[in-house]
């Protein structure tokens, strides 16, 4: 419909008119009536028509005319990809003209308006932002609503994630603005100001940076500084913080002043201010002159930290439902949580004991139940940390004192926070405190037995933080492994389930650090396993099945004793039937845990495998069948959840590397191999990269079987050589390296694609040394198999592969790929002129060669040596360090 020659009906202008006067009455019967009727209306093809001419004619009464636009922004939102485009404009051009209407109330609705068409295409309404800017810089009663209809526009255009371009066009034109209006005594929006520059500063640092002076805002945000509105407070800390995170420069010379201001904020009384402050100090740690930067204030800083991380008022009413005796009470709903065990069976080579940054707050979390979320406490402990990281010993002295106090404190809330100190201290001030760890690791067992659950919850966790030199100070168990390993497990029982969980935990770190030392004492934890699948519901299960997965990590097969299986299996296979369902997240836990210990019991599995494969194959069946019925009739089923299926491919890839060739007798009477042809395929990365690692496993098994098909199989594996999805390129590299060992000249006709995935990866400076390291393996295998390869980017490819081989430890499959890694060498001299070091480095990371691979690398060591002749030899040589010299003298004679 065309908006220039539209009129009103009278008839139908009447019946909205009263629908509106009716929409104003305080009666749940009215309202429910006009609801019913503006849903009738809204088919109506020019609805949005009349809304608009009501608002603008002023002899309607005010309510009836903002009324009016709160329902036409509803209606644009429904209904704008069906207006004409010379409707939308003349919308826009009202819409403009009403911004400065008599009636503050219908300004305010225009104005929700105008934000609801600009986030639809900003950049077809180039007018907007000039219009509005210019209404909010002229000092009448109409810039308020300009500038609350730009912070509008502006926070949705970051709410639509729009392109740097296109926020760079407004804040340029916008924030300079902004920040000028800031220094203006008139201007009551400043709150809204900073807020709104903080939240472009932190999610578009670059683009700001160019549309503003930082300089000129930095000083702007100093002078308001002295204020006591509390939202006022908070973001300017957060303008604070962001300066530090981002280096500004500009900082520095008002840096003595921040600190001083951000230290008495620290320590405000209300709790989101200080927690705003105290994000300063973890941000200052991240600097390489952190240290320079904080030792003037380090001794007034660290008290403040101190005693911020006691337990707050807030947070103690949160956890209150938690501090009591717990032994009969049901976990709640809010108890459970997704379950995250360490997991090696995502890709073939993920290292089962990451310990990445910022663990320290990732078991904070764990200790302080999830929903009390980041607090001041949390804050001011993690600062700590880094701190004394940053310190090292040096920050004893000032700590010391405080500790000798606060550990002994009648208050056991601040004895507590003591403990708390303690555990976060331990990284960067391990050395200096070994003189002393004797005493407090005997202060810390003691402790365990505390009144207060929250002391036993955090001793638990103070002591995971000391693992290490528990373990490994003393020659003798006696002395402190074997007292904290059983006051661990003892604590499993214990009657408050945080207290319960933290200890789980802290013997998982516990375990993680002892390794094959726990093998004497295998049976002592079953038995504490086994006692806590009695007493255990929800979250302390979860994380019981993390503690059994650690165990079998840790000490690998010494776990398949039969009197060990005995104790394990059992309590699992009957959790497994108790949740037989598999949508329930307790028998995905259960499965998820078989997936992680089976590769550890070997054949001792074997009576369990049938069941248990049996109940995989069902499952990825029946997903099958789900998929199929969604695929069939998309509004009539919903898509089958397949995390399901993704575990039971992860339990079958664990049995085929436990039972090996007992496994054989699953594969050749079942159409287990069928099926991975159709789940290689899957949509699902996930589900692509169990599939691909499984069918890897069934190559080192019962190749012959699979011989006839393996054709199709390649094609497969070698389109999943995308590194956009790593852990499923990994495993495919994985599996075309274990098929041309078995292949052997067989995999001629597909080693054009193999290689071409092969060099696009290892040319790719991007994907991570793990995937390098995997492909440069099948890459020399290939080689060793097929010799005539000829590599194209020799030079890149050839150095990728041994600084990669180089970190292999001697096994066969090293060896294997270390004569390819030769016989292509020798194909591409140039390699040799520009980066034969590397290779030299490559072949010295051998432990014990094999004597005819020895020769054969002696003899292309030699043969250089001859090229070079012995002045460039010896000049080339002179580069080597001592120890890769000594290496390569005492493996190769050269």
């Amino acid at each position: 419909m065309d908006w220039s020659l539209w009129r009103p009906r009278e008839e139908t202008l009447a019946t909205i008119k009263e629908l509106l006067q009716d929409a104003l009455i305080p009666d749940s019967e009215i309202q429910k009536d006009v609801q019913t009727k503006l849903k009738n209306l809204e088919i109506v093809e020019d609805f949005t028509y009349y809304l608009l001419y009501i608002v603008g004619q002023t002899h309607f009464s005010e309510e009836i005319r903002s009324l009016s636009g709160i329902l036409l922004k509803n209606n644009i939102a429904a209904v704008y990809n069906k207006l004409p485009q010379d409707s939308i404009i003349k919308i826009r051009q009202l819409c403009l003209m009403l911004l400065r209407d008599p009636c503050r109330d219908v300004r305010a609705s225009i104005s929700n308006v105008i934000y609801t068409l600009a986030k639809y295409n900003l950049n077809t309404w180039p007018e907007l932002i000039p219009f509005l800017v210019k209404s909010f810089e002229t000092p009448d009663e109409y810039s308020e609503v300009a500038l609350t209809t730009l912070f509008s526009v502006c926070e949705e255009m970051m709410n639509l994630e729009k392109s740097e371009e296109e926020i760079c066009t407004i804040t340029k034109e916008v924030f300079p603005k902004f920040v000028d209006f800031l220094v203006d005594e008139k201007c009551d929006k400043k709150q809204n100001i900073i807020k709104l520059i903080n939240q472009f500063l932190q999610d578009h640092y670059k683009v700001m940076k160019q549309s503003i002076d930082m300089t000129k805002y930095l000083r702007s945000v100093i002078q308001l500084a002295d204020t006591d509105d509390l939202d006022m407070q908070k973001y300017i800390c957060h303008t604070f913080v962001m300066y530090i995170e981002y280096r500004e420069e500009c900082l520095l010379p008002h840096l003595h002043d921040v600190i001083m201001y951000l230290m008495v904020k620290t320590q405000h009384e209300d709790l989101e201010v200080a927690l705003g402050a105290c994000e300063f100090w973890l941000a200052v740690t991240k600097l390489s002159n952190c240290k320079e930067i904080l030792t003037p204030y380090i001794d007034k800083l660290v008290p403040i930290l101190l005693k911020n991380m006691k337990y707050s008022t807030f947070e103690l009413i949160a956890l209150k439902d938690t501090l009591r005796v717990e032994e009969q009470n049901e976990d709640s709903s809010k108890d459970t949580f997704p379950f995250h065990m360490h997991d090696k069976r995502i890709t073939r080579d993920d290292d089962s004991f990451s310990n990445e940054d910022g663990d320290f707050l990732g078991n904070c979390d764990d200790v302080d139940d999830f929903y009390v979320g980041w607090t001041l406490r949390k804050c001011s402990a993690a600062s700590l940390d880094a701190i004394a990281v940053k310190f090292g010993e040096d920050i004893l002295p000032l700590i010391v004192p405080f500790l000798n106090e606060l550990l002994y404190h009648q208050d056991f809330l601040i004895k507590e926070s003591a403990i708390l100190a303690l555990g976060a201290i331990s990284e960067g001030c391990i050395n200096g405190l070994k003189p002393h760890l004797p005493y407090l690791v005997e202060y810390l067992i003691h402790s365990m037995n505390d009144d207060h659950s929250m002391v036993r919850v955090i001793t638990c966790w103070t002591l995971s933080r000391y693992v290490s030199w528990i373990i490994n100070s003393q020659p003798s168990h006696s002395v402190y492994f074997i007292p904290v390993m059983t006051i661990l497990l003892k604590h499993f029982m214990d009657d408050n389930k945080r207290v319960q969980r933290a200890a789980i935990s802290a013997f998982c770190v516990f375990q993680e650090e002892a390794q094959m030392q726990l093998i004497p004492y295998i049976d002592l934890i079953l038995e504490g396993f086994q006692l806590g699948f009695q007493k255990f519901n929800y979250r302390s299960l979860y994380l019981l099945y993390d503690a059994i997965n650690v165990l079998a990590l840790s000490v690998g097969s010494e776990l398949s004793k039969p009197e060990y299986i005995e104790k394990l299996m059992p309590p699992l296979m009957q959790k497994l039937n108790e949740y037989n369902n598999y949508s329930d997240d307790q028998f995905i836990a259960v499965l998820e845990c078989l997936a992680n210990i089976i590769p550890s019991l070997d054949a001792g599995f074997l009576p369990y495998s049938e069941v248990i494969y049996t109940q995989c194959m069902e499952i990825i069946m029946d997903t099958f069948m789900a998929d199929a019925n969604f695929q069939e009739n998309l509004n009539g089923f919903d898509p089958p959840d397949k995390e399901p299926m993704h575990v039971a491919l992860d339990v079958l890839y664990s049995m085929a590397v436990g039972l090996k060739s007992y496994f054989y007798k699953y594969v050749t009477n079942s159409n287990l191999v069928c099926l991975l042809y159709t789940t290689m395929q899957d949509c699902s990365f996930l589900i692509r990269q169990s599939s691909i690692a499984l069918y890897g496993e069934l190559v080192l098994i019962c190749y012959p079987y699979l011989s006839s098909s393996v054709g199709d199989y390649i094609k497969l594996i070698i389109k999943n050589l995308d590194e956009c999805y790593e852990g499923v390129c990994k495993n495919a590299a994985w599996v075309i390296g274990k098929l041309t060992a078995v292949m052997g000249a067989e995999i001629r006709p597909y080693v054009p694609e193999i290689l071409t995935a092969f060099i696009n990866i290892l040319r790719n400076p991007t994907v991570s040394r793990a995937m390098h390291q995997t492909v440069s393996v099948s890459l020399c295998t290939l080689c060793c198999v097929c010799p005539d390869i000829t590599l194209t980017d020799s030079d890149t490819v050839l150095k990728n592969c041994c600084m990669s081989l180089r970190s292999l430890k001697d096994s066969d499959e090293k060896d294997l790929a270390f004569r390819g890694l030769c016989q292509v060498v020798v194909r591409h001299p140039n390699f040799c002129q520009n980066n034969f070091m590397y290779f030299c480095d490559a072949v010295a990371s051998w432990n014990s060669v094999k004597p005819d691979l020895k020769d054969i690398i002696k003899n292309i060591l030699v043969s250089f040596k001859e090229q070079c002749g012995e002045m460039n030899w010896m000049q080339f040589y002179g580069q080597f360090p001592e120890l890769l010299k000594l290496q390569l003298f005492n493996l190769y004679g050269v």
